[in-house]
Formats: structure tokens, sequence, C-alpha cells
């Protein structure tokens, strides 16, 4: 090829290479400037994606952290504090029966008793009346008649206190019993109400956790593949830097012009410049044009991923609120049961001490029973005594000895009965006294803790789902906001390189037509060579020998350039 470049053609450019400087130093700098924005942009947006997969899979675990795990324990022991206090229940019926059991016979049991009263009766009439004719003649008869009148009294009075006492002891029992057969329907009703906690409830909670936790998996791989996206566009930014070497490249290579003023030598550094800038230009735009579409898809894809991380949020949001919602509220119904039951268990306790309290008054009888035997056995051997001292007029006193020797035998069962079964109601009351003292009251109280436990892990649970709920509705925006700016900054702004286009054609024109493959002297030769050695890059060095007519190098970077990292993206 001819070489017609004509030294007239130098002058167009009066500031020389300078100038071509300066002009090409311009784009470059905005170049660097804009492409370290856009990859701030883009390491931004990755971070924001990942907080918001993050806020999701944490909105998934609030519901099957430690608060859930431990509210699905707190009701589990619930269960099992209802179903000690149902046992409770159950012991208290069984002192109720047993007490009932031992007393049952005692109506009839007093019946006898009062019956031998009111013959004892009759007998103190009778004994008056012997005493009233004949006491003249035995002083020790009157004594005796005295003493068998206020034995009769005594014994007369010991029988109606008892049966005062055992009559209040059945009207305590009668309605400590049916109190406690009414707890067996509530504490059911508990049993079932938490039964029902578990099963409706909790189980909602946990196909909630199911759900979120397969929508976590999916967000978490779209997210993945987003990112990883926006990694690779963020690898497509070392184009802004390779771009900025190139041309700082083409700067050294028309700064070896100064001092030379071979024409063909200048001639041709101009030519090999030209087509240097040109190729740079089309890898840059060639490289940006696939990133503004990268961007514009990726930006659309983001914007469906967190659309669908934001709706799924939402719908467990909503179903988890809802639950947790339920739960709440069956807990303030349980707990608004568990007040009832305290408040039924507090009259329950009274009618009970009331029992207590009879009991221990029927057991204070148990000696004067015993007085009883003791007593009628003595009146009987005082009226045999009686008898034999009153000769003809004692006939009469030995039918009362007689009779109250019947009398004795007949009350001396019942007495022995009643104190026998008075012992056994005293142990059986003692051993219901200490496990009533041991067990009810702590299991209630800790049925009252283990409710504000539980009510306080649901509050725990809806806060965490509202916390990184607002935070996704926070993040997920914000990071669409910097991929939206990341990617106007390719697709929304003029030229970047028009300055060198129009530098790339001035060296064009200033080279003119001409054949670089022909020998061009030494001197040329030597200034080609010199700028051969400033490349970094390989592609210059194959723009460099395919206008020299050079076959290519290998595939492969020399001299350490063109390393495959993101650590020249922010030049």
């Amino acid at each position: 090829m001819k070489m017609t470049a004509t030294p007239s053609l130098m002058p167009a450019f009066p500031g020389g290479q300078a100038d071509f400087t300066a002009r090409l130093a311009a784009p470059r700098k905005e170049i660097e400037h804009e492409f370290l924005r856009m990859g701030e942009k883009l390491i931004a947006c990755t971070r924001l994606l990942n907080e918001t997969s993050e806020a999701y899979a944490e909105m998934a675990g609030a519901l099957a952290g430690s608060d859930f795990s431990e509210l699905t324990d707190s009701v589990d022991r619930l269960s099992g504090l209802v179903a000690h206090l149902d046992r409770d229940r159950i012991a208290t019926q069984s002192f109720l029966k047993e007490l009932n059991d031992l007393t049952v016979q005692f109506p009839d049991r007093i019946g006898a008793l009062t019956r031998a009263v009111r013959t004892l009766r009759m007998f103190f009439v009778t004994v008056h009346s012997v005493a009233a004719t004949t006491g003249h003649r035995d002083a020790n008869l009157l004594q005796f008649v005295e003493e068998f009148q206020k034995l009769g009294l005594e014994l007369e009075g010991s029988v109606a206190s008892f049966a005062d006492a055992f009559a209040r002891m059945r009207d305590s029992l009668n309605a400590a019993s049916e109190m406690n057969a009414q707890f067996g329907a509530q504490l059911a009703e508990l049993l079932d109400r938490i039964a029902a906690e578990r099963t409706r409830n909790l189980e909602a909670m946990n196909r909630c956790r199911l759900w979120a936790e397969s929508r976590v998996s999916a967000h978490a791989q779209r997210s993945e593949r987003i990112s990883a996206r926006v990694s690779r566009a963020v690898s497509t930014l070392q184009v802004g830097d390779s771009t900025r070497q190139r041309v700082e490249d083409v700067e050294k290579a028309l700064q070896k012009l100064s001092g030379h003023d071979d024409h063909p030598s200048v001639s041709a550094v101009y030519a090999l410049t030209s087509a240097q800038l040109r190729g740079a230009i089309a890898d840059f735009d060639s490289e940006t044009g696939a990133l503004a579409r990268s961007l514009q898809e990726l930006l659309q894809d983001t914007r469906t991923m967190l659309d669908s991380a934001a709706a799924d949020s939402d719908a467990l949001l909503s179903s988890g609120d809802s639950a947790l919602g339920a739960i709440d509220g069956s807990l303030q119904q349980i707990a608004g049961m568990l007040a009832q039951y305290e408040s039924c268990d507090a009259a329950l306790s009274v009618a009970i001490d009331q029992l207590v309290a009879a009991v221990g008054n029927m057991l204070d009888h148990v000696s004067a029973f015993d007085d009883i035997r003791q007593t009628v056995r003595l009146l009987s051997i005082n009226a045999t005594l009686r008898s034999n001292a009153l000769d003809e007029d004692g006939r009469a006193f030995r039918q009362v000895a007689t009779d109250l020797r019947s009398l004795n035998d007949e009350t001396d069962a019942p007495v022995e009965e009643v104190m026998d079964r008075l012992e056994k109601c005293g142990a059986t009351l003692r051993g219901f006294l200490d496990a009533r003292n041991s067990g009810e009251e702590s299991r209630t109280d800790a049925m009252q803790d283990t409710l504000e436990t539980s009510r306080r892990r649901v509050g725990n649970i809806a806060t965490r789902l509202r916390d990184r709920a607002n935070f996704m509705a926070d993040t997920g925006p914000r990071a669409l906001s910097e991929l939206r700016d990341a990617a106007a900054t390719v697709t929304d702004r003029q030229d970047f390189c028009a300055t060198w286009r129009r530098i790339a054609a001035e060296l064009a024109a200033l080279a003119g037509e001409q054949d670089l493959r022909a020998s061009g002297g030494d001197q040329r030769a030597e200034l080609l060579a010199e700028i051969y050695k400033i490349y970094s890059m390989k592609a210059e060095r194959d723009i460099h020998n395919a206008l020299l007519g050079i076959a290519p190098e290998e595939d492969s970077p020399t001299n350490g350039e063109e390393e495959d990292s993101l650590g020249d993206i922010f030049f």
C-alpha cells in the first residue's frame, strides 16, 4: 500500500501529541468515575438482596426457633399440670368417698345411742321413784340417784353433741363431693382446650413453618442466581479498566513521537494508535451493550423475585399472625378457665376446711364414747349393788340392773364400731391433708407461670415476624433502586466514547492510506518495537501484529497482565 500522507497534514492539529493526550484522558476519567459508582451500586444491591433473603429465612426461622419450641413445650407442660390437677381431684374424690364409707353407718349407730339415752331416762324415772320411797332408810341410795342422773345427762349431751358434729360433717362432705365432682367437667374442658390448642393452632403454626421453609429454599435459589448474575455484571465492569489501560497505552504510544520528525514513522504511529483506539472502543461498546441488556433483564428478574418474596412475606405474616392470634386468644381462654377453676377450688377449699373441722370435732368424741361404755357398765354394777342392799325394796333396782346389763351389751358394739371408724377417719384425714398441702397450690401457680411464659413466647414470635417483614419491605426496594441506578449508568446516558471516536478519526486522517506491512526503515521499526513493549493486553498485541502482518501470538497472557479478578474494577 502506498503512503500518501504528507507533512502538510501535520499542522492541522497544532496541539500535537499533548493535545491528543489531554483529550484522551478526559473520557477515561469519566469512565473510571461512572464505572466505580456502578460497581458500588451493584455490590450494594447484592448485599441488600442477601439481607432480604436472610430476613425471609429468619421469618421462617421464627416459627422454628427456641420461642416456638418452648411454646410447644409450655403447652405440653400445661397438659401435664392439668392432668396432675385431675389426679388431685380424683384423690380428693377418693378421700371423700372413703370418709363417706367410714361414716355411712353413723346415723344407725347414733340412733342406737339415742335410744339408749331414752332408755336410761326411763330407768332414771324408776330409780327416782324407788329412791323417793326408800331413800330415807339409805343415804347411799340418794347419792346413787344423783350420780345416775348426772351420768345420764352427760351421756345424753355427748350423744347429742356427736350427732350435731356428724350432721355438720355430712353437710360439708356432701358440699365438697358435689364441688369436686364439678371439677371433673372443668378439668376435662381445660384438657380439651389445651389438646385443641395442640391439634389446631400449633399444627397450623407448624404448617406455616413448613410452607415457609419450602419457600425459603426457592427464594434462596433465586436469590443466589440473581446474586451470581450481579457478580457477573460486576466482572463485566472490568471492561472499563481494560479500556482505560488501552487508552493509556495509546497515550504512551503517541508520547513516543516526541522528538521524532520522520514522516513515515509518525504516520505509522498515527495509523497504529487509531486502530488501537478503535479496537478499544469496539470492545468497550460490545461489552457495555451486553452489560446494558443484562442489567435490564436482571432488573426485571430482580423485581419479579422481590415481588414474589414480598407476597410470600405478607402471606406468612398474615397466616402467622392469624395462628399466633388464635394461640394467644386460646391461652387467654385457658387463663380464664384456670381463674374460674381457682375460684371454685377456693370454695372447695373452704368446704374441705369445714369438713376437716367437722371430722376433727367428731374425733374429739372418741374419749366420750369410751366414757359411754364405761358409764353404762358402771350404772349396771351400781344398780345391782343397790338392789342387793335394799332386799325386798330392791326388786325394782334388780330389774333396772338387769336392763342396764342388757343395754350395756346393746351399746358396746355400736360404740366400739364408732370409735374404730373415727380412728380410721383420723388416719384418712391426716393422709389427705399431707398430700393436699404439698401439691395443688404449687401446681396452680406453675400453670399461671406457664401461661404467662407461653403468651410471652407468642408475643416474641409475632414481634420477630413483623420485624423481619418490615425489614424486607425496606431492603427489597432499596436493592431494586441500587440496581436501577446501576443500569441507568449504561442505558440512560450519552456515548462514553464520543471524544475517542473523533480522535481515532483524526489520527486516521493524519496517517492517511498506508501499508504498515511494507518496510519503513529502521527508525520506524525501532519506534514500533518500542510501542509494542507498551502493550499490557493481548488484544493490543493482536491489533499491532495484524497491521504489521505478523502471525498472532498464542492465547495465553504474558507479563502477568489480564488477571482474572475484580481487583481492578475500581481503577
